[in-house]
């Protein structure tokens, strides 16, 4: 086994339960054939999306968006 790999099978067995599934849908998305066509977005938890507060200065303001709690649940 290679060491990527051997870090990849780690990788997983730490990963929260709540990623898992978006993590499978990617890992099928890379593995299977490109025929076959993938239902959602890999890792749609990583980054900001679009503002649903109707502001456009989400970039310029990170630093107090993220103070405010932005992207938490």
């Amino acid at each position: 086994m290679t060491e990527d790999r051997a870090e990849a099978l780690h990788l997983v067995e730490e990963l929260p339960e709540e990623k898992l599934e978006q993590v499978v849908l990617y890992l099928r998305s890379v593995t299977q054939s490109p025929k076959r066509a993938r239902k959602t977005e890999p890792f749609a938890w990583i980054g900001a999306g679009k503002a649903t507060n109707g502001r456009t200065d989400n970039a310029t303001h990170v630093d107090e968006l993220l103070a405010q709690g932005f992207g938490r649940d």
